[in-house]
């Protein structure tokens, strides 16, 4: 009985292993240089809705044919939120918070950002996020279990 227990006990250099090999997966992206060619840039107008509060900004959307994308939040003169996607790997910050997520495979919902910039390359969030947009181009992202909310435009 005893020899079963230690078997199933891990060894101190397999905890190492999980523990490095889990850091390595969530180090942030480093930052996109939208300067290189290859980017497709929009910039426009967004409204983040959370709680009661409102507020509204500056939207930079960018991407590439590779999949990857880089959004910025600004409410003039500095950034509030940037997001980053490169093949399954994701980072957001909140600047004001000085607060960085990263991971990989699909974000969390409550990670609404994200979401944004996968819907605006032509992806479908994952439920309960919805993305809706009119003939106009105006867009909203919505995640009805929380309440919050992004909408905007950007320009063509």
């Amino acid at each position: 009985m005893r020899s079963q227990i230690d078997r199933l006990r891990p060894t101190p250099v397999v905890v190492l292993l999980l523990l490095l090999t889990g850091c390595a997966t969530s180090r942030p992206l480093p930052p996109a240089d939208l300067s290189v060619p290859g980017w497709a840039i929009q910039a426009g107008q967004a409204v983040w809705k959370s709680g009661s509060s409102d507020l509204a900004g500056e939207l930079i959307f960018a991407k590439r044919s590779d999949g990857s994308s880089a959004l910025q939040f600004i409410k003039t003169p500095l950034p509030l939120v940037s997001a980053q996607t490169r093949e399954t790997r994701w980072t957001i910050t909140f600047v004001a918070d000085n607060r960085t997520v990263s991971g990989k495979g699909v974000p969390p919902a409550q990670l609404l950002w994200l979401h944004l910039a996968s819907a605006l390359k032509g992806e479908s969030p994952t439920p309960p996020v919805r993305f809706s947009q009119d003939a106009g181009g105006n867009w909203k992202l919505e995640n009805p279990e929380t309440g919050e909310a992004i909408s905007g435009f950007l320009n063509q």
